[in-house]
C-alpha cells in the first residue's frame, strides 16, 4: 500500500470519527488540539506570540465553557425546582452585590448609601466579576467534592450497579464516547473555574483600588451638584443628605475628599 493510500485511509477515519461527535464534543476536541499545538510550539514562539496565543486559547475555552453552561442552564430550567434554585441564586447574588456596593459607598462617603441609588447600581455591576470568581471557586470545590458521584457514573461500567446506586439513572449507550466526554467536561470545567479564581485573586488589590477610585468619580460626577441653598460652604460639589446636613466633595487633581457639613440657609429661606 502506497503512502498516498495510507493517508487517504487515515483521513477517512478522521472524518468518520469527527462526524460521530456532537457539537459539544467537537468543541472540546478542538480545544484539546489547540492546547496541544500551543504546547508543542511554545518553545518556538516569541513572548508576545505566546501571550497572544494564550489569550486566543482562553477566549475559545471561555466560549466552550459558556456553551456548556447554557446547556446545563436549559436542562435545570426545564424543572420547576430548577427554576426555583435559579431564581434564588439570582436574588442572592443581586442582594449581595448591592450590599457590597453599599459598604463601598459608606466607606467612601461615611453617610448612608441610600442617598446614592444610581451609584449603588453602577458599583454593584462592577462587583459582578469578583462574585463570579467566588462562584468559580465554589464550583471547583463542588466538582472535587462530588468526585465519588460523577466518578462512579464515568468509571463504573455495570449499568445495573449504577441503577442501584443512582435511582432513575438511564444508560446512554447510544451516546458516542459518553464516559470520555463526561470526564473531559468535568476536568475542563474544574480547571477553568480554578484559573478564573486564581486570576482574580492575584489582581484583587488592583481591582479593589479600581472600584474605589471609580466609585469616588461616580459619586462626584453623577450624584453631586454644584449649587445649594446652604451658605458658608467651601468650593466644591454637594449632595443633599437631609434638611440639616449635606455631603461636600472637593477635588484636587485626581484626589476627591468627602466631608459632611451642617446646612445653614440664607435668611428668608
Amino acid at each position: 500500500m502506497s503512502n498516498t493510500d495510507k493517508f487517504k485511509r487515515l483521513l477517512t477515519k478522521v472524518i468518520l470519527f469527527h462526524g460521530k461527535l456532537d457539537t459539544c464534543q467537537k468543541l472540546y476536541l478542538n480545544l484539546i488540539i489547540i492546547v496541544l499545538a500551543f504546547l508543542i510550539g511554545f518553545l518556538f514562539f516569541e513572548p508576545q506570540q505566546r501571550k497572544a496565543c494564550f489569550v486566543m486559547i482562553l477566549i475559545y475555552w471561555s466560549a466552550v465553557v459558556a456553551f456548556e453552561a447554557v446547556r446545563i442552564y436549559k436542562k435545570v430550567f426545564s424543572f420547576t425546582l430548577g427554576k426555583a434554585f435559579i431564581l434564588l441564586g439570582f436574588t442572592l447574588c443581586t442582594n449581595m452585590a448591592l450590599s457590597i456596593a453599599g459598604v463601598v459607598v459608606n466607606d467612601i462617603t461615611t453617610v448612608s448609601p441610600s442617598n446614592f441609588p444610581h451609584v449603588l447600581i453602577l458599583i454593584s455591576i462592577a462587583i459582578i466579576p469578583l462574585m463570579t470568581a467566588v462562584t468559580m471557586l465554589f464550583i471547583y470545590i463542588a466538582i472535587f467534592m462530588t468526585v465519588p458521584i460523577w466518578g462512579s457514573l464515568v468509571f463504573v461500567y455495570d449499568n445495573n450497579l449504577k441503577k442501584l446506586l443512582f435511582p432513575g439513572y438511564e444508560p446512554q449507550d447510544g451516546y458516542f464516547l459518553c464516559k470520555t466526554t463526561r470526564l473531559v467536561q468535568a476536568l475542563s470545567t474544574a480547571a477553568y473555574c480554578l484559573f478564573i479564581y486564581v486570576f482574580f485573586h492575584n489582581i484583587l488589590d488592583d481591582y479593589s483600588k479600581f472600584i474605589y477610585s471609580n466609585s469616588q468619580s461616580f459619586i462626584y460626577n453623577f450624584e453631586m451638584y454644584s449649587k445649594s441653598p446652604c451658605i458658608g460652604l467651601p468650593p466644591g460639589k454637594i449632595a443633599f443628605i437631609n434638611d440639616d446636613h449635606v455631603l461636600h466633595a472637593s477635588k484636587d487633581g485626581e484626589i476627591i475628599t468627602f466631608s459632611t457639613y451642617s446646612c445653614e440657609y440664607k435668611k428668608g429661606k
